[in-house]
């Protein structure tokens, strides 16, 4: 689904008149301003995971947090804004340079400078929080993939242990052994901590060994024109 369909939904369809009452803009401005600020740091962000250690990083950073921003997350919250002034510093390089770019999005789209500057934190925070919205989708959605593959190979193993032994038998034994299999492989499923702000520091952190890594195109896409 292209990123701006994905903002449409969001905030229960209501993310683009609240983002214009935070900047002070009509909705349909605050669309505009989003729809074109969301590419540029998406292109930034992309650019800059293409290298190995920042493409862990990134993941790091998706999977360790779980915002409810595009659903019922405060827009304006000062943790909204700090965690998106400072993925912008990092992808720009400073805040000034960040500045420069919301200055001249504003001044293509004859939208009041000071409402794009506004926006532009949250936009950041909105493109991380549609990143961490994929990776859940493609991450758990590979893990169900194993746990049914798994259950499969179960049932059929139980199935040609009972074989001789009754069809009836054969049956209880395919489904007590998928049973056991999909429980202990739900134990394993990520568990994630909830938490409403993003932290884009340098710190490296430590990712818990996984079967499955998303690409980074699946990650990205139509998330950049």
């Amino acid at each position: 689904m292209p990123v701006i369909d994905v903002l449409d939904k969001a905030q229960g369809g209501q993310l683009f008149r609240k983002l214009g009452e935070i900047a002070g803009l009509a909705p349909s401005d605050a669309k505009r301003a989003v729809e074109a600020l969301c590419p540029s740091i998406a292109a930034r962000l992309h650019e800059k995971a293409r290298e190995a250690d920042e493409f862990q990083r990134l993941l790091d950073l998706l999977e360790d947090n779980d915002s409810d921003l595009l659903s019922t997350g405060d827009l304006a919250s000062a943790d909204i804004r700090e965690d998106g002034r400072t993925v912008l510093t990092d992808l720009y390089g400073s805040q000034e340079a960040a500045r420069q770019e919301a200055i001249a999005t504003a001044q293509a789209l004859r939208i009041d400078k000071s409402a794009v500057e506004q926006l532009q934190p949250i936009a950041a925070s909105l493109v991380l929080a549609v990143l961490s919205t994929r990776y859940r989708q493609v991450d758990e959605a590979k893990i169900e993939a194993q746990i049914d593959e798994q259950a499969a190979r179960e049932v059929e193993g139980a199935r040609n242990v009972a074989s001789g032994k009754g069809s009836i038998l054969g049956i209880v034994f395919a489904a007590i052994g998928a049973a056991v299999v999909r429980g202990l492989m739900n134990r394993v499923m990520p568990r994630r901590r909830r938490r409403t702000a993003y932290s884009y520091g340098s710190r490296r952190r430590t990712r818990r060994s996984k079967r499955y890594q998303p690409r980074l195109e699946d990650l990205f896409r139509d998330l950049m024109r």
